[in-house]
């Protein structure tokens, strides 16, 4: 065992490099057996086991920066940098997190969450290490998809000064295939009788010139150049950029022979790695979209431990597409490459000429959603929370001002599990709520999305649907009225001297809370958060001597703070106070951990209640 020797990858330099391969396998052992128990980005980590060893036995981390795109990716880098007795921790509370973290090593050198910010990151560090007259090489591993981002081509256009490293990780797939020009453009095989015809005309040239053996291998170097001149060589070239490839990734002896070469030539330069995802375990490379993030599962059957039958807000927004889209072929569905993860699949199958996957380009989902609306066409865009962050110029410029009738449904709200501070939801209501013309939802159940769903349809102007990652949850307590108007609160229950208001799952143990405290207390579901009921809000503060607004959602500028605003232009003077997330970053846990975390699950919120109102 070459593994249980490796703790650093000072020790890693020690082998020769016939034992390489052999650790490849262990390494690839290792996180099957440790993600199989943990879940976590099973694929994509396999794929690049072998890229990442020759890269750390002939580079020298942290010396030579390593920023890894998207950050998923550097399993394998966590493991030969130190931290392999913790792996059995990973994206676990208090473990280790499943993408790069500086507070975890030296070697982390770029938090990487989100797709396509490796080239801009490392150019910058380029340009540093130049300044301050440093050396080390600054090494840019992208891939997954993350080239078709927009910020990534943006750094490709800025970089020829620089004396980066980029290699492209080419396995063929995002989450999901890859879509677009560039894949088709990165992924393009050369028709190899064109190439062989060129050969041969070399050869016949060549042959009347008595240098044998040299003549055959110039030939050899001709067929390499015909390749790169017809394939992506000939544009990263024009743009200032030395380009090698397209590599083996598996292969030990080209990765060496061209690493070693790369870092005797200054400049930016280009390394076109293709890899196979899953690389290993044949049910990852047979089904790499299902392996890519996986929770625990079984090694020998990949089946799914533990697997819940229970419906999530994502599949129930693929089902609302499905059931408009029959009747209504004015609907479309747009997202940025995230088909599964936000209940597109069956859609995209049953309504392909009305499904666009733009790739990892949540700018130009939204723009484009724009321009479909101009013309009678009604798109939703399908975003995680935490990657509609990236569209927000978009989301003021184009919809906001221009009034586009867009709806975007909006996954992953609130508190997300197991990935960390860069995929928490959290921030979405702060940021969208001082939009002026956008109107944002918050369902509790199904039965409430479902209204909100068609509001959306029937109504022209931007509207947002904002849910989280869980199981539906279902009630019997007047939770939900029995229709459903933008604008409208709805008062659940009507108490004596206090009040709560909220939105969205969280009142489903509020009530739960309040029952087993047997407190009388008014309950409000304000249904819309932009706009605000403002006259049941205003009235209902009014008449309680204390309001206690809950939301799982950050503190600063959300629901709360619209209500605090509200009072103010109103000159009321009423005792209000906020429960919602810190001024924070979150850390990674299990959803159900970090309501706990944060007082808002059941009993948490037994305690806050019980605390404000007594």
């Amino acid at each position: 065992m070459y593994l249980e020797n490796i703790n650093s990858p000072e020790d890693l330099k020690k082998l020769n490099v016939e034992e390489l391969p052999i650790l490849a396998e262990e390494i690839r052992d290792f996180l099957l057996n440790n993600i199989s128990k943990t879940g976590g980005h099973l694929g994509s980590n396999l794929g690049v086991v072998d890229l990442t060893i020759i890269l750390h036995y002939l580079f020298n981390s942290p010396n030579d920066a390593f920023i890894f795109d998207v950050g998923h990716q550097s399993y394998t880098h966590k493991i030969l940098t130190g931290r392999k007795d913790k792996f059995h921790t990973l994206r676990q509370y208090n473990g280790i997190s499943g993408f790069p973290k500086r507070e975890e090593s030296k070697h982390d050198i770029e938090e990487t969450g989100h797709a396509s910010t490796s080239i801009s990151f490392g150019y910058g560090l380029s340009i540093a290490k130049k300044l301050n007259n440093n050396d080390g090489e600054v090494i840019c591993i992208i891939g997954d998809g993350a080239m078709t981002g927009g910020m990534a081509l943006e750094a490709l256009n800025n970089i020829s000064n620089s004396n980066i490293i980029i290699i492209l990780n080419n396995n063929d797939m995002s989450i999901g295939e890859n879509i677009g020009a560039v894949s088709k453009f990165l992924n393009k095989k050369l028709n190899e009788k064109f190439v062989q015809d060129a050969s041969n005309k070399v050869r016949d040239i060549l042959s009347n010139f008595p240098f044998g053996d040299l003549a055959n291998e110039i030939i050899d170097r001709g067929k390499g150049a015909i390749r790169t001149f017809l394939e992506p060589g000939i544009i990263f070239r024009n743009m200032g950029i030395k380009y090698f490839g397209p590599i083996d990734g598996h292969n030990y002896s080209e990765l060496i022979d061209t690493f070693t070469t790369i870092k005797t030539i200054r400049g930016p330069k280009i390394v076109h790695i293709n890899t196979i995802k899953g690389k290993g375990y044949k049910l990852a490379e047979e089904y790499p979209l299902k392996f890519h993030g996986i929770t625990p599962f079984n090694i020998e059957t990949g089946d799914i431990i533990n697997k819940s039958n229970e419906k999530t807000f994502s599949q129930l927004a693929g089902e609302c597409m499905i059931d408009e889209a029959k009747n209504n072929d004015k609907v479309v569905a747009i997202t940025a490459a995230m088909t599964s993860g936000t209940g597109l699949t069956q859609y995209a199958e049953s309504f392909n000429d009305r499904f666009f996957d733009v790739g990892i380009a949540e700018q130009h989902a939204v723009t484009f959603a724009v321009g479909l609306s101009q013309n009678n066409i009604i798109p939703f865009v399908f975003l995680y929370s935490t990657f509609l962050q990236r569209a927000y110029d978009q989301v003021i410029h184009d919809v906001g001002i221009m009034n586009a009738n867009v709806k975007f449904m909006i996954d992953r709200a609130g508190l997300v599990p197991d990935d960390g501070d860069t995929h928490q939801g959290v921030f979405d209501i702060s940021f969208l709520r001082i939009i002026p013309n956008l109107v944002i939802m918050a369902p509790v159940e199904e039965k409430d999305f479902r209204m909100m769903y068609k509001k959306s349809v029937e109504h022209i102007g931007p509207k947002f649907i904002r849910y989280n990652k869980s199981s539906i949850k279902t009630t019997n307590n007047n939770i939900i009225p029995s229709s459903f108007e933008i604008g409208k609160a709805h008062i659940i229950r009507e108490g004596s001297e206090y009040c709560i208001i909220s939105y969205g799952p969280t009142l489903i143990d509020i009530i739960d809370a309040v029952d087993e405290l047997k407190y009388n207390i008014t309950v409000i579901n304000l249904q819309t958060i932009k706009p605000l009921d403002e006259k049941t809000i205003l009235e209902n503060i009014k008449k309680h001597n204390k309001t206690l607004v809950i939301e799982e959602s950050i503190k600063k500028g959300g629901v709360g703070s619209s209500i605090l605003e509200l009072l103010s232009e109103n000159e009321i003077y009423k005792a209000v106070k906020i429960h919602a997330l810190p001024d924070k970053f979150f850390e990674v846990a299990t959803r159900n951990q970090l309501l706990k975390l944060y007082k808002l699950d059941k009993e948490g919120l037994k305690e806050v209640i019980s605390n404000f109102f007594n």
